[in-house]
């Protein structure tokens, strides 16, 4: 029999799995609360859902570690490969939550009591807040997955919602120290660089995959097209920009239009000034590495004094400025090449085409 009464408005559940390798049989047990008719019917929908992911899986049982395996396998070639090992090392992650967990069995209480164990470890210091965020997306992602092959319930992480990230405010500069910033960076190599992020609230990543084509010098005021980006870590093949809103165009001030010209001519000297050439080459002629900026940016703030920013709070800095400034927040975000949404998000408080010069006046 199937399903057994075990006491008032208790069943016991059993569904038939086969033969184990001893050739014993294997059964699962679960234990219902209700009325014998709903009893019955769990009992035929999970009896149901049993078979189908015994045919889905070739007649194996897949645990959840399975199916995160079957997943982290199947990764196409449209995601970049950093995206791809940064899913592959989340998922490794989330292993051990899952360890012996089988997907039939899988429910909406199993999965948050799963996770309510990284409450622990963020009490103790031992995971961030948004190390587990990413955790909950990188499973909800998994088992979306496996729903969509039957292999799993729908929708089993709906309504379960992630920790919540408490809002860091960045120390940016403000105009003064930005422009301390840029005054003692003049006497280092890396100056002009430096120079575009904290003027023009570039990314890393527009700056060193920008490319001459792309680079308008012929006025005072030269212009740059945002129209690719470059994975600042991995120094790979230029690619489309961050997102659609990230394509823009940045109106340079006059003193940083000169020292682009200047650094041309140079450049230019090397027949190293192409088209399709780097505006900024490290010394073995590839792409600047995101370590040279970040040195130089620390050399700099050590000569000047000022208090410790990373590289990407000088684009911050930039926003907050124009912010203070009365810019509207959808002029910012155009700017930043960010959606207003985001620019909100990430800033709080205080078109595609900007002026630097409205950050340096």
């Amino acid at each position: 029999m199937s399903v057994r009464e075990r006491g008032e408005s208790c069943w016991q559940i059993q569904i038939y799995l086969g033969r184990k390798e001893d050739g014993a049989e294997d059964y699962h047990y679960e234990t219902y609360h209700g009325n014998e008719t709903q009893a019955n019917r769990y009992h035929d929908k999970l009896k149901k859902q049993i078979k189908k992911q015994l045919k889905s899986a070739s007649g194996k049982l897949l645990s959840v570690e399975d199916l995160i395996d079957k997943w982290a396998n199947i990764l196409g070639k449209e995601i970049e490969d950093t995206t791809k090992d940064t899913y592959k090392r989340q998922a490794n992650a989330v292993k051990p939550l899952v360890e012996g967990q089988m997907l039939y069995e899988l429910n909406v209480e199993i999965i948050e009591e799963r996770l309510k164990t990284l409450d622990g470890k963020i009490d103790a210091g031992i995971l961030k807040v948004r190390t587990v965020r990413n955790y909950y997306s990188i499973l909800k992602r998994i088992l979306a997955w496996g729903a969509s092959r039957d292999l799993v319930q729908p929708d089993l992480m709906k309504d379960i919602k992630p920790p919540k990230v408490s809002r860091i405010k960045r120390d940016v500069y403000s105009q003064s120290n930005l422009n301390i910033f840029i005054d003692t960076a003049k006497e280092y190599k890396h100056y002009l660089p430096l120079r575009i992020l904290g003027v023009g609230g570039l990314r890393v990543g527009e700056v060193i995959g920008g490319k001459w084509k792309n680079l308008d010098l012929t006025h005072e005021n030269g212009k740059m097209k945002i129209v690719e980006a470059m994975n600042s870590r991995t120094r790979k093949d230029n690619k489309e920009t961050k997102t659609l809103n990230s394509e823009r165009t940045i109106i340079f001030d006059v003193e940083t239009t000169k020292e682009l010209v200047i650094h041309k001519e140079s450049m230019q000297k090397l027949n190293k000034a192409n088209d399709n050439d780097f505006i900024f080459l490290s010394e073995d002629g590839n792409p600047l590495r995101y370590q040279v900026l970040f040195r130089a940016k620390e050399r700099v703030l050590k000569k000047a004094g000022l208090h410790h920013i990373r590289i990407h709070d000088l684009r911050h800095g930039v926003g907050s400025i124009l912010l203070d400034k009365g810019y509207s927040l959808t002029t910012v975000a155009e700017f930043l090449g960010q959606t207003p949404a985001t620019t909100a998000a990430v800033y709080g408080h205080s078109l595609r085409l900007g002026n630097c010069e409205d950050v340096l006046r």
